[in-house]
């Protein structure tokens, strides 16, 4: 009986830390073509990466805060606002080349 009571306490220490995590997930296309990148989202002090495939396709896991920013570190200027949420919430992507060599993430 003991052993399926502390089975029963690891699972509800480990209950919040799941409830609190938020999903952001999408695609990431320039020109009609997926963009295989480096993802950097920030939400307050939290910083997770992740990359997106070569079809553009991306999920990364971040802290539920709320306001968060999406950045593309290799492309020059590329972020964007997003939010996070308990439930997974999907951005998908238009990166748009602009003539001073700085690039843009405009939703789809």
């Amino acid at each position: 009986m003991r052993p399926i009571r502390y089975v029963w306490l690891t699972l509800l220490l480990f209950v919040p830390s799941i409830a609190y995590a938020g999903q952001i997930y999408g695609t990431i296309v320039m020109g009609g073509k997926g963009v295989k990148a480096k993802l950097e989202i920030k939400c307050g002090d939290a910083a997770t990466g992740g990359e997106s495939a070569a079809d553009g396709s991306y999920r990364v896991n971040v802290a539920q805060q709320g306001q968060c920013t999406l950045a593309l570190p290799d492309f020059k200027g590329a972020s964007s606002a997003i939010f996070s949420g308990p439930n997974p919430t999907p951005y998908n992507f238009e990166l748009v080349a602009n003539p001073d060599g700085t690039h843009e993430l405009k939703r789809r």
